[in-house]
């Protein structure tokens, strides 16, 4: 198996325009649900609200279309707008009705309101260490015994990770600007205390073909984010048995009773072409 920074088995969020967020949560009752990101990539940021169906119920959240949405940074206010562009896709994801970036050292505050709720959190945005170089090799047991004909090239990337700073990442992987994972629940992630000062050689997830454009994006994330994500993957290694412990939603940042997480983060992003 590859030798991944940390490849965690966790639902993929903070994807809105990627993959369906979908919480595993254990509820009886209906919760509203809030992912978002803000990141100093000037567009148009994102939140999607929507609200938990029962755990017993089949299919996914359901879209929430008539919340109100705004962040802050304390100077300047920014609202946002439910779907403007009608794409079926994007039902409950708002987006701020002018693109902006977030900047490094500012603390973002999100405001929600649903049906006379008020739900509100905040995240502070840090900065990113930079990916030096992205580097395609043949992964010799894949081109032995490839799982997709032709598929057996694989991307690795290498960064500088300052250690005088305590820093927490989250990474993606693309083929051709879709999403890869090497399972459908993966997500990558992780602290400085796991990544040596010289990231040399990391293999990404899933294998290339000729001719594939590869791209690895890595974000900041706060301590908070850090631990969210960790309570996702206690929430989903739990396998419900009569000794295991109850289920517990992660912690998150959303104050008022929801569920999910805001983010804000420094993003920095690498592409190659796969080639002989």
């Amino acid at each position: 198996m590859k030798k991944y920074i940390i490849a965690i088995i966790a639902i993929v969020v903070f994807t809105a325009c990627e993959e369906t967020v979908q919480l595993d949560l254990k509820e009886s009752e209906s919760v509203v649900i809030i992912d978002g990101l803000v990141s100093d990539q000037f567009k148009n940021q994102y939140v999607k609200v929507s609200r938990s169906i029962d755990f017993y119920a089949e299919g996914t959240s359901k879209a929430i279309t008539n919340a109100t949405v705004s962040v802050t940074d304390g100077a300047t206010t920014y609202n946002y707008i439910h779907n403007p562009t009608l794409d079926s896709d994007n039902d409950g994801v708002y987006f701020s009705t002018v693109p902006f970036s977030g900047e490094v050292g500012k603390t973002y505050q999100l405001t929600v309101q649903v049906d006379g709720s008020t739900y509100t959190a905040e995240d502070n945005l840090y900065p990113v260490t930079a990916i030096d170089s992205l580097t395609v090799i043949v992964n010799e047991d894949e081109f032995d015994e490839p799982e997709r004909k032709n598929y057996f090239y694989e991307i690795l990337f290498y960064a500088h990770e300052p250690q005088e700073t305590k820093d927490f990442y989250l990474f993606k992987f693309y083929r051709n600007d879709t999403l890869v994972l090497d399972s459908p629940t993966d997500i990558y992630f992780s602290n400085d205390d796991l990544l040596a000062e010289e990231i040399n050689g990391i293999p990404t997830a899933s294998f290339y073909k000729l001719g594939d454009i590869g791209k690895v994006e890595m974000y900041s994330i706060s301590n908070a984010g850090f631990i969210y994500y960790n309570d996702l993957i206690t929430l989903l290694q739990s396998d419900g048995g009569m000794f295991g412990s109850p289920p517990v939603n992660p912690r998150t940042n959303i104050e008022g009773g929801a569920l999910g997480f805001f983010q804000a983060s420094s993003v920095v992003s690498e592409s190659i072409k796969v080639e002989e």
